[in-house]
Parts: C-alpha cells; structure tokens; sequence
C-alpha cells in the first residue's frame, strides 16, 4: 500500500494519474498551472530520483544519499550567472519557484481537488527543502548538467 502525499488524500501514484487526467478538463487559471507546476516538479523530481523516478519520497539513507549529492552539487557553484536569477526562474511557462510557494497557499484554501493538489504541492516543496539543506533552501533548479551528476551517485 501507498503512503498518502503528503495531507493529501491521494497517494503518489494516484496523484500523478489524477493530476494528468486533470491537465485535460481544467479551464485556464490558477488552477491550471498549479496542474503545471505539479506536473513539472514530479517531472524534476523523477531526474532528481534517477533510474527509479519519483513514485515515494526518500526516506533513511536513500534520502541522505541523495541530499548528499544535490548540496554538493550546489556547492560547485562558485559565482552565480548574472544572466540567470534562478530564484525567479520559471518551473514551468507560468509559475516561478517563488510564485509556486505562494500558489500552494491559494490552492490549499480552494475545495476539492485544487486543495488536493495544493497539499501534495507543500510536500513536494517540502521534500525538495530537505534535499537541499533544510526549510526554504529549494530556490533553484538544478541545470541539466547537474541532474545528470545527481542521478548518477
């Protein structure tokens, strides 16, 4: 059995299928791209997981491992690209990663499945603040480059 996301009612699996079918039914909106923006973590998270994609959250010395390689990863970062605020880069065509945390606050107060997706949202962001270092930390994306260094620990 499937451990819930998070407070949501939906377990990971459930909630990947769920949020996909709803891709296809929701108008446009806030709701909408809360449905991208969950859609595009899980995508990120899936490359963060590796080989095995992102079905549970980490736990233990899997969890550790992974922390492990995405801190050290960031640390190589010597000086930030000033081309690149990566703070305010888009997860997806309309959210940033700042304007995601905020959308996770609005969806969580709406009923139904847009409170839904806000809860597996929160852990999600959650999960992602653990791996890089503790509460607010997740304020980038990894490069392309970078995933493919995680993944191959």
């Amino acid at each position: 059995m499937w451990e819930k996301f998070g407070d949501s009612e939906w377990n990971i699996p459930q909630a990947r299928s769920t949020v996909a079918e709803l891709r296809h039914h929701a108008g446009d909106g806030r709701e909408y791209d809360g449905i991208e923006l969950f859609l595009a973590l899980c995508e990120y998270l899936d490359r963060l997981h590796g080989q095995h994609g992102f079905d549970y959250f980490f736990t233990g010395a899997e969890q550790a491992a992974l922390a492990s390689a995405v801190q050290e990863v960031r640390g190589r970062e010597i000086e930030p690209d000033p081309d690149t605020d990566r703070l305010m880069q888009p997860v997806n065509a309309a959210v940033t990663l700042i304007e995601g945390r905020d959308l996770v606050i609005w969806l969580e107060a709406r009923p139904g499945w847009e409170r839904q997706i806000g809860l597996c949202l929160r852990a999600m962001y959650a999960y992602l603040d653990q791996l890089y270092g503790g509460p607010g930390t997740f304020n980038q994306l990894l490069k392309p480059a970078e995933l493919e260094r995680v993944a191959a620990r």
